[in-house]
């Protein structure tokens, strides 16, 4: 690194240079500056009008950029001087859209004018370089505007879902504030980081937590810490991040904070308060059906009737007091409630949300201050999330040329949560569904009465959910500061230099405590575990500083160059620190500190990671209708083999026509905007790991002795992933934009892919990682927006996206692997998709011992061969040899979308505005790991009615195989029987608003409002929530394993302004 302060220290010495000599060579450049003058020998007229009424506007602002400039007086009239008739015409105005006009050489135009709530491909959108006519883009990007006030989201991601395309929002769980999964364009790395860049008031942020979270389930990441409420817009570029090079693969979202747009103070103060509905429960036996199953289960394991009868839960003599005591079962009231688990579980949780904004300010800065405070209560009895933030954005002006903007922003959050996308014990959603139902929370004597005592764990080791609840304690508690400072200078007209300087601040603690009432004991090395404290805090700190030089030069109105040189440096380190206890006297006894010595256990992490990059980026554009753009961007990483060089170069090109503005077009004035662009990009994603490429060891405890042993095998030639990007894409908007499209189509290799490659074992390793992997993307994006209806008192949008892809392992090091994941396996194979289910393809159920016996299959249990019998599942003989195993696997289920998307539309009518978005997924599979848990039929959990349709008889036909203890003949293995049509769509939303008519005073307007969240769900899927995402490696993608789905919510709030 200290190469890497050189040119740090050596950038800064010519910022200054050239800051302190600015008057001076502002002079000499002058003296040398050949300008050409430009002539105004024509006059363009035209008439303003709003689209909806058809009456002229008054007070528009008509612009030739940088030359000229006119207002339209009472009858909407216009007249200005320009160059030529090739000029673009800019209007604006506030309350309405802003657009280019092209002449097109015509001497008079008539502009129509919609409000500013109407979706338009030619307002600016925010790039990393600074604002851009949309118009003029030649990249793929997705700008999303607009009030986000009305909107319960706990975090932007919402904001994002359905409407961006190309971008697979897939929301983890329904847990409070668990957040989003972002996948753009498909998958683009299976073992890094697969989830977009963040820039924040332009500061780098990187999307993942640095360490691991003791909560399965759960992950921290930086959108949490953002209130939606404080969001100006947001950008989405997809084959643009080339600009952030070996950051850059998987797209970058760019999100701007709100500013105070002029002096004059404004005030906003807002109260929403809602609740959440219990979901639709899965349908379980209940407590009479749950018996006769058991009954079954020990009928297979070789009990006799009377055996079954003398068992606890099934004897039904009722106790009778007498003198000398009680005669009969005296555990029947324990084992004859009907206990709906599911009911107790999930509650009715009340949210709240408050938030106050001031902005301000005089000539000199701007402010703008936002407070906000929520408290949500989960759909899970005793989880919840309650978050305070506090923001203050400033702009202030030294001088024309001297500007400083200041971004700070302090977040504080509490989360109860729970563990979930697993089969543990200590997953409340798991133990309720397993749990037998004629069980209740708490005992009951031989008299019936209830007491406060927990039932402990039952005789089928089966975890009681209302302990569980009650007293485990998952706590995580974050406290983040984000701050950064921009400085900009405008050394002459055509210069400018900035800098940016930020730091991120983020601490997240947790706490876990399980406690000995109502969990099964778990063992480690020396002992049995009774109780269990765990305790975790990690530190991130972060340095960010940007410095560029921008030079825009303009020759007459035909061309203009924009071009940028900068520099990056962001300076990460991070700290996690956890341990472990165990035994504590008592469950009222939860530090670390009351565990047994001799079970203690303690461990952590020290992690630095740097990046330097050097980047330019030349923009020309000639006549407003051709421009090209070109990017390069070389990066240094601190994770980096030492073999591989210290920079990597990272290229980027791409052009646009804008055909719409040519004079050949002057005929078909119902296009608005025809513009073609097509590029192709290099970026990176050094997600590799910290220390991959280095020598490093690790410490590991054995019976109580600590050691040091080797982490890893070092690779110095471990590089970053590239990936290449062709794309190409249109944007048109006809009828006076009444009807807008973009599409793109696209096609992205990723290189140099990191893999884990097989590797002799005497080194210690079965494992070595390269970049041997190769996988590509192919798809195709598409947004479509209408104005439907466009009257005086009504207006009616509607919109939607579509995307496509298709993603295929290319290269693979071995041509293919198998990976476990909740009991099923995924293929990774050249050739085929990534992630794709690898088990056994089933056909019905055996309805005789002779349908078994015609096929004459087999499974092979140590030195013995048994027969498929009467009641077993008739499994594919893939290899014709009879015999049923690892050899007869094949691919039985694809987790990728065929297409998904959204749908959203708008009604504005009088003071009413009704919003609704839905979203959709089609044509992917689902493996369905809590259904086979529910449905395997081979052990003591309760399972779902669908068993009551089992096979109990010769000669029944059924989809249901029989009961057997222990599954013998693996009729529960992994096969197509649990892979589901995970198609879905979702109205996701609803939200219904009326501002009431006031006389302008105090209060300059009062809002009331409706939303309504996950109102209903269209399909086929047979679990809880076909929306889940609970893995960011895409390995894990579409695999459902117990967890909590989305709830139903509903709010209500007040708006005011002041």
């Amino acid at each position: 690194m200290n190469n890497k302060m050189k040119y740090i220290f050596l950038l800064i010495a010519c910022v200054f240079a050239l800051s302190g000599n600015a008057q001076k060579f502002n002079k000499k450049v002058r003296t040398l500056k050949v300008k050409k003058r430009i002539e105004y020998k024509e006059r363009a007229s035209g008439t303003i009008v709003d689209a909806a009424t058809g009456s002229p506007l008054n007070g528009v602002r008509v612009a030739v950029p940088g030359l000229s400039t006119a207002m339209t007086d009472e009858s909407g009239k216009f007249s200005i001087r320009i160059p030529s008739y090739e000029v673009e015409l800019l209007v604006s105005s506030p309350g309405y859209q802003q657009k280019r006009i092209p002449l097109r050489g015509e001497k008079e135009v008539t502009v129509r004018l919609y409000d500013e709530t109407h979706k338009s491909l030619f307002e600016d959108v925010l790039t990393p370089l600074g604002d851009m006519a949309g118009s003029q883009t030649t990249t793929a990007l997705t700008q999303l505007n607009g009030d986000n006030s009305l909107s319960p989201a706990t975090s932007p991601e919402a904001l994002l879902q359905g409407t961006v395309p190309g971008l697979n929002t897939l929301f983890r769980s329904g847990m409070e504030n668990a957040g989003a999964n972002m996948f753009m364009g498909g998958f683009n790395s299976i073992y890094t980081n697969n989830q977009p860049l963040l820039i924040i008031d332009g500061m780098v942020v990187e999307n993942l937590s640095a360490g691991i979270s003791l909560i399965d389930g759960y992950l921290s990441t930086p959108m949490s810490t953002i209130d939606v409420k404080d969001i100006e817009r947001i950008t989405v570029l997809k084959d643009a991040a080339t600009l952030y090079g070996v950051k850059g693969s998987n797209g970058a979202i760019v999100i701007e904070t709100k500013r105070a747009k002029d002096a004059e103070t404004r005030i906003t103060a807002q109260i929403t308060t809602g609740m959440n509905l219990k979901p639709s429960s899965i349908p379980m036996l209940d407590a009479v059906q749950s018996k006769r199953y058991l009954m079954d289960v020990y009928q297979s394991r070789g009990y006799s009737a009377g055996d079954i009868q003398k068992l606890p839960f099934i004897n039904d003599t009722k106790p009778e007091q007498h003198s000398w005591g009680y005669e009969g079962n005296a555990d029947y009231y324990r084992y004859n409630k009907n206990t709906d688990w599911q009911d107790q579980l999930f509650v009715q949780g009340f949210k709240q949300n408050y938030s106050i904004g001031v902005m301000g300010g005089d000539d000199v800065a701007l402010y703008a201050l936002s407070l906000g405070y929520l408290q949500n209560e989960g759909l899970v009895k005793g989880t919840d999330f309650s978050r305070f933030s506090a923001r203050i954005n400033t702009d202030i002006n030294f001088s024309p040329k001297f500007t400083v903007q200041t971004n700070m922003n302090f977040v504080y959050g509490k989360k109860n949560l729970m563990q979930e996308g697993n089969a543990s014990p200590q997953n409340p959603i798991y133990a309720s569904l397993v749990k037998s139902p004629f069980m209740a929370g708490f005992t009951y004597n031989e008299q019936d009465q209830l007491s406060p005592n927990y039932e402990e764990v039952d005789l089928f080791g089966m975890s009681n959910p209302t302990a569980i609840v009650d007293n485990m304690l998952q706590e995580n508690i974050s406290y983040g500061f984000f701050a950064n400072i921009h400085l900009k200078y405008k050394i002459w007209k055509e210069l400018t230099l900035s800098t940016r300087f930020g730091l991120r601040l983020n601490k997240e603690k947790e706490r876990i405590f399980r406690p000995e009432e109502g969990i099964p004991y778990e063992d480690v090395a020396t002992s049995e575990v009774t109780n269990q404290m765990q305790y975790r805090t990690e530190r991130i700190f972060s340095l960010f500083d940007e410095t560029r030089a921008n030079y825009l030069f303009k020759l007459g109105v035909e061309h203009q160059l924009d071009a940028t040189l900068g520099m990056r440096y962001f300076n990460n380190r991070s700290e996690d620190d956890w341990g472990k206890s165990y035994n504590s006297t008592s469950d009222r006894f939860r530090s670390l500190q009351y565990g047994l010595n001799d079970l203690r256990q303690m461990g952590g992490s020290i992690g630095t990671w740097n990046w330097l990059s050097f980047y330019g980026n030349v923009a020309y554009s000639l006549k407003n209708r051709y421009f090209v753009n070109a990017t390069l961007s070389a990066d240094a990483s601190s994770r980096y083999g030492e073999d591989i060089g210290q920079f990597q170069i990272f290229p980027a090109l791409s052009a646009a026509w804008v055909v719409s503005s040519e004079n050949f077009m002057r005929q078909l004035s119902w296009v608005d905007l025809l513009k073609i662009r097509a590029g192709y990009s290099m970026s990176g994603n050094d997600d590799i790991g910290n220390y991959a490429a280095r020598r490093y060891y690790s410490s590991q405890n054995l019976l109580g002795n600590y050691g040091l042993v080797r982490g890893n095998l070092v690779n110095k030639n471990l590089k970053p992933e590239r990936m290449a990007r062709l794309n190409a894409g249109m944007d048109v908007a006809v009828l006076n934009e009444r009807l807008s499209l973009s599409v793109d189509v696209y096609r992205s290799t990723i290189k140099d892919m990191i893999a884990y490659s097989p590797i002799t074992s005497y080194s210690g390793f079965s494992t070595y990682i390269d970049n041997s992997g190769e996988m590509r993307n192919t798809g195709v994006d598409v947004a479509i927006n209408a104005r439907v209806l466009n009257l005086p008192s009504l207006k009616w949008d509607l919109g939607a996206t579509v995307s496509h892809y298709k993603n295929k392992i290319t290269e693979l090091k071995g041509n293919s692997y198998l990976t476990d994941i909740a009991d099923g396996t995924i293929l990774t194979e050249v050739g085929r998709p990534m992630g794709v289910f690898y088990g056994y393809k089933t056909n019905g159920i055996y309805a005789t011992t002779e349908d078994a016996k015609a096929d004459g299959l087999q499974v092979r249990s140590g030195l013995a061969d048994v027969p498929f019998g009467a009641g077993d599942v008739r499994f594919v003989n893939m290899n014709g040899d009879k015999y049923i195993n690892e050899e007869d696997m094949t691919v039985i289920g694809d987790p990728n979308p065929d297409i998904y998307g959204g749908l959203n539309t708008r009604i504005l009518w009088k003071n009413f505005t009704f919003s609704a978005r839905f979203t959709y997924s089609l044509g992917n599979d689902v493996y369905n790991y809590t259904r086979r848990t529910l449905e395997s039929m081979s052990g003591l959990e309760n399972q779902t009615q669908a068993v009551l349709n089992r096979w109990r008889a010769e000669g029944q036909v059924t989809s249901m195989p029989k009961v057997t203890y222990g599954d013998p003949m693996g009729n529960a293995r992994f096969s197509d029987r649990w892979i589901e049509d995970g198609s879905y769509l979702k109205f996701k939303n609803l939200t219904v608003a009326y501002d009431v008519p006031i006389k302008k005073g105090i209060i300059t307007g009062i809002q009331v409002y409706a939303v309504a969240e996950n109102i209903c769900t269209w399909t086929k899927y047979k679990g809880y929530d076909p929306e889940f995402s609970a893995s960011t490696n895409p390995l894990g993608y579409g695999i459902d394993a117990f967890m909590t789905p989305q709830a139903r919510t509903f709010y209500v709030g007040l708006k005011l302004g002041l």
